[in-house]
């Protein structure tokens, strides 16, 4: 029988959905010819109670739920921790969720689906905004997954929403790569899967959904992620091209933003199915671009 583990980090902070994220991994529909389990890596130095309390409710459930603590803090060093549990035990496929995200229960079942003879199969992530959200926010795409059809090859995926065929992984000696300890680690990761000739497909069936956090909801917030997003665009860039072909991608694509950042405002500003946090967070991506130049893609925080 094949097993597919479906890996959810967390640190302890967002204890309410962890557990929604977990009884919604539990009522995932049962794949013939698979058994699929649960892992909880959790992203402290020492295990915490509140944690250990949740994962003890689903002892005796239909899909187990095991505990991985990684002590070496930062999403890379847990992604890792996942990607080598997943090696040792035989699994055939890893899968990834955040544990603010819930899944549909034909997640699993869709991922697989899609996969077929490719290596890595990612979908939708949906966001979930509190009842009073007004469109300012609603109609931004820093809150939004990308759109792209159904059945399509990608060349990079995230973590949010995804299924990796493990026996690829570990064939090309791939793992995610501890220096993006500030974010960005996915992206990077599977350009460097595709650029290995792995064939990643997208699947549109195979959604999860996110509750957009009320602290979330700001522009100091979106406009830092893009920032962050756009420095780390170097260390990205820099692990499928030559220095020469980095710098004039990360400078290109940092002058685009600038300019669409601008260009676009007018159109942000008036549209109701836009948002002018739309070209605000151009702006800042395309300033990110620039400062990832100087600071060859560190930066100070994850967000």
């Amino acid at each position: 029988m094949k097993k597919i583990i479906v890996a959810t980090l967390t640190t302890g902070t967002r204890n309410k959905t962890f557990n929604e994220c977990l009884i919604s991994l539990q009522a995932l529909t049962n794949i013939g010819g698979y058994r699929i389990d649960i892992l909880v890596v959790e992203n402290n130095s020492q295990p915490d109670e509140h944690v250990k309390k949740i994962i003890s409710h689903y002892d005796n459930n239909e899909k187990c739920v095991k505990h991985l603590l990684e002590p070496l803090s930062g999403i890379p060093y847990a992604r890792n921790a996942a990607l080598n549990f997943a090696k040792a035990q035989g699994y055939t496929y890893l899968a990834f969720i955040d544990d603010d995200a819930f899944a549909s229960k034909t997640w699993i079942e869709n991922l697989v689906k899609a996969i077929g003879s490719n290596n890595v199969a990612s979908g939708p992530q949906l966001a979930i905004f509190p009842e009073s959200t007004g469109s300012f926010y609603r109609n931004a795409a820093v809150y939004h997954e990308r759109a792209i059809v159904n059945g399509s090859a990608i060349k990079w995926a995230a973590t949010n929403n995804i299924l990796i065929d493990i026996s690829f992984m570990e064939a090309k000696g791939l793992s995610f790569n501890p220096k993006l300890i500030n974010g960005g680690e996915d992206k990077e990761l599977f350009l460097r899967v595709n650029k290995s000739r792995g064939k990643l497909i997208w699947s549109d069936t195979a959604f999860v959904s996110e509750y957009i956090a009320q602290s979330r909801l700001s522009i100091k917030w979106a406009t830092r992620r893009t920032f962050r997003i756009g420095a780390t665009g170097f260390m990205i860039e820099s692990s499928v091209k030559t220095p020469f072909k980095t710098y004039l991608s990360c400078i290109f694509k940092g002058a685009m933003y600038l300019a669409k950042g601008v260009l676009f405002f007018p159109y942000h500003a008036i549209s109701p199915k836009s948002s002018a946090l739309n070209s605000l967070c151009d702006l800042s991506h395309g300033i990110g671009f620039f400062y990832g130049l100087f600071s060859k893609g560190r930066v100070s925080k994850y967000t």
